[in-house]
Order: C-alpha cells, then sequence, then structure tokens
C-alpha cells in the first residue's frame, strides 16, 4: 500500500522527529517516514535493522493512533511504594546531614515514612534522588596529625647505606 504524503507533511515529520529525544520512538517515526517516502517494508527494516513484522506493527500503530502510537506505552508493574511527595520529603530530609550510610537512610525511611526497604534496594532510591554513593576514606588512627611534615623533614636526610 502506498500512501500520498505531501512535502509539507513529510517536513513537519521530520521536524518532529529531530525534537524527539527518545531514540526508540525516534527509530520507529524514522521507520514511518520511510514507508511515506514509498520505501518498502523489507527496505524500511533493512535500512533500519529490524523485522519486517516490526515495520508493520509501527505502520498499523501509526495509522491507529498516529504520532503517539509510536511512543513508550507505559510498563506495567508494581506502583512505587514512595510517591513524589514522600521522595522531595526524603531529600530535604538527607541535605540535613552531610554522609548517610545505607543502613541509616533505611531506618529513617522506616522510621518517617514506614515502609520498610532491603539494603539493596535503598541505594536505587537514592539514585533516583540524584544522589550518589562514596566510600568513604578510611584514616588511619596510628597516623600523626602532621604526618606530612614529618615525611619532607625525614625525606631529605641523609641515610647511612651497606650498598658501595
Amino acid at each position: 500500500m502506498r500512501w500520498d504524503s505531501t512535502e509539507e507533511e513529510i517536513s513537519t515529520f521530520e521536524r518532529l522527529i529531530r525534537k524527539e529525544k527518545n531514540s526508540k520512538v525516534r527509530d520507529r517515526m524514522r521507520g514511518v517516514l520511510l514507508l511515506k517516502k514509498n520505501f518498502t517494508v523489507d527496505r524500511v527494516a533493512e535500512i533500519l535493522g529490524v523485522t519486517e513484522r516490526t515495520v508493520y506493527s509501527w505502520k498499523r500503530r501509526y495509522k491507529e493512533e498516529g504520532i503517539e502510537g509510536l511512543k513508550n506505552k507505559p510498563i506495567p508493574g508494581r506502583k512505587t511504594v514512595l510517591d513524589e511527595n514522600d521522595m522531595e520529603k526524603l531529600r530535604s530530609l538527607l541535605e540535613e546531614r552531610d554522609y548517610w550510610t545505607s543502613n541509616q537512610v533505611g531506618e529513617l525511611i522506616k522510621r518517617e515514612f514506614g515502609v520498610g526497604f532491603t539494603n539493596r534496594h535503598i541505594p536505587r532510591i537514592l539514585r533516583k534522588l540524584g544522589l550518589r554513593y562514596q566510600k568513604p576514606y578510611v584514616n588511619d588512627y596510628r597516623r600523626p596529625a602532621d604526618a606530612e611534615e614529618i615525611l619532607k623533614k625525614d625525606y631529605w636526610r641523609p641515610r647511612w647505606t651497606t650498598r658501595q
């Protein structure tokens, strides 16, 4: 089947492709654009590196729903336990101190929101908030406070050696 598309429709479609941020959606839009330019389904599939069945699916979705049909559908699954307001409140609570351990964050969430998470899930929540994980720098308790000064003084001191 051939699509009768005007140059204006094609240029509008190309502009929408350039604005689209999601690469998968852009590929779908490119596929439909090629179909609008009277490329065959097998040629479009070859150009984009997908199967013909995929191109037919894009074509059907575009005919039924338009551009919205090419966009990603919401993925079904369990709803989040902490909503956006809870996440904002958690962020403000975490900003009260500089350093937190995963255990401390877990206890804070349990105390404030009444929800328990495993220690493996806490870093995922923190990444969602835009926070990052850092390993603490461990200070050696035996190291003197002026260790750098001692090293600078002793380093150039002549040493006796048994080498000849």
